[in-house]
């Protein structure tokens, strides 16, 4: 099976980068197999084991496993080379994945430039933070929360108003939300630490006093309510326990800025128009029809 798993994952990759130039540059590494008239060199196959998923690495070690290995490229120029003659990539599956991938590898290399090279914490700024904010970083904090997961931000702005005008959050728990398991309980997800939740969940409970009701917050589950309802706190932690995680957040937080204005000047020099009808008309299956 993982055999398998493997030359399909070596063909995947091939796939995804057809859209490279078919005429390579004169290597000077060393050749290790000709296939046909093509070359695959020690920089080829450096690149391509460096791609491997960890699970696979293992099978590579050795005289025997890079002699796997290196048959495991030679088959991949094969089914190539058999698609060059099938003329495959005139087909139009071909052309779309060409594009769509064109598309992803240039989003991800200006973001690179403009946010990841752009974006820089240093020490200075960590210890900064920490001593403003010690008191925050504790070991073995848990807290409690409850929470009410809908489909829609619109869904969860109108039940949060509700429960600001005096309607009870247990109750729209148990009728409204999405998550049985702690709708049954009124939405209690009892005590948690750091890291059990999804971060976009964790991040919003983190900024709410005791009582305090969230604006509806998204994650890849749909939007949440949240009610943060108790705390436990933990010891202080120290500097050094806390300052891989402050220099994660920082990092994150200066990345979001520059990813919202570098989104937001290109959106004010773009003429940008929608089309609300169709937007709305698009039927997906998971939708109600209104009024049904």
């Amino acid at each position: 099976m993982k055999k398998i798993l493997l030359l399909v994952f070596l063909l995947s990759l091939t796939i995804s980068v057809l859209a490279g130039c078919e005429k390579k540059v004169k290597s000077a590494s060393p050749v290790l197999a000709k296939v046909g008239k093509a070359e695959i060199t020690q920089d080829d196959y450096i690149k391509e084991v460096s791609r491997m998923p960890e699970w696979a690495k293992g099978q590579f070690m050795g005289k025997e496993g890079k002699e796997k290995f290196l048959e495991e490229l030679i088959k991949r120029e094969l089914v190539y080379q058999d698609a060059k003659k099938m003329k495959l990539s005139n087909d139009p599956e071909y052309t779309e994945k060409v594009k769509e991938f064109e598309k992803m590898t240039l989003i991800s290399l200006v973001l690179k430039k403009e946010v990841e090279e752009k974006a820089k914490v240093d020490d200075a700024e960590v210890r900064e933070f920490f001593n403003k904010n010690a008191e925050k970083f504790t070991i073995g904090t848990k807290v409690r929360a409850s929470h009410i997961l809908v489909d829609t931000e619109d869904q969860g702005k109108k039940i949060r108003e509700r429960i600001r005008k005096g309607e009870s959050f247990a109750k729209m728990a148990e009728t409204l939300s999405k998550d049985k398991g702690s709708a049954i309980k009124g939405g209690d997800l009892g005590y948690f630490g750091s890291g059990q939740m999804v971060p976009e969940f964790e991040q919003a409970v983190m900024g709410l006093k005791i009582g305090e009701i969230s604006e509806p917050v998204k994650s890849r589950f749909g939007y949440h309510i949240i009610q943060l309802t108790d705390v436990k706190k933990g010891e202080i932690a120290s500097f050094e326990q806390t300052k891989e995680a402050i220099k994660r957040q920082l990092l994150a937080e200066k990345q979001k800025g520059l990813i919202d204005s570098y989104i937001g000047n290109l959106m004010k020099k773009t003429d940008i128009k929608k089309n609300e009808n169709a937007l709305a008309s698009i039927p997906l299956p998971w939708e109600k029809p209104q009024g049904k």
